[in-house]
C-alpha cells in the first residue's frame, strides 16, 4: 500500500473520530443543561430565603453557568464536527480545522488528549507527504 493511501485512511479515520467526539460533547452539554434546568426549581424551593437579593444572585449564577456552557458548546465540538465533515468531503481546509479542534481537545484528559495527539500526528505526516 502506498503512503498516500495510508494517509488517506488515517485522515478518514481522524474525520470520523472528530465527528463522534464532537457529537458526544454536544450530547453531554445538552444533558448537563437539561439537568440544570430540571434541578433549578427544586434548588430555588429549598432556599428558605426568598428575598429579591437571593433570587438575583441565583439567577446571576445560572446565567453565568449557561454562558460558559454555551461558549464551551461553540468552541469545542462544533469545529470538530465541521472539520470532520469537511475532511470526509475532501475539502482542503477540513484537516486544518480538525487541527485547531484537536489542539483544543488536548486539555480533555484522556480521550481528548489521545485525539489531539493523533490529530497532530496526522496533520504533520500529511504535510510531509504533500508539501505546499
Amino acid at each position: 500500500m502506498r503512503k498516500s493511501n495510508i494517509m488517506d485512511a488515517h485522515k478518514r479515520l481522524l474525520a470520523i473520530l472528530h465527528i463522534v467526539y464532537g457529537t458526544i460533547h454536544i450530547l453531554i452539554f445538552a444533558f448537563i443543561s437539561l439537568l440544570a434546568n430540571t434541578l433549578l426549581p427544586f434548588i430555588l424551593a429549598e432556599i428558605g430565603d426568598n428575598s429579591e437579593e437571593t433570587m438575583l444572585l441565583v439567577n446571576g449564577i445560572m446565567l453565568l453557568i449557561r454562558s460558559v456552557m454555551f461558549v464551551l458548546f461553540v468552541i469545542v465540538p462544533l469545529p470538530s464536527i465541521i472539520g470532520g465533515i469537511a475532511q470526509l468531503n475532501n475539502k482542503q481546509w477540513g484537516l486544518t480545522t480538525m487541527m485547531v479542534s484537536g489542539c483544543l481537545s488536548l486539555f480533555n484528559i484522556p480521550i481528548g488528549t489521545a485525539l489531539g495527539i493523533y490529530t497532530i500526528w496526522v496533520y504533520l505526516e500529511n504535510k510531509k507527504t504533500k508539501p505546499e
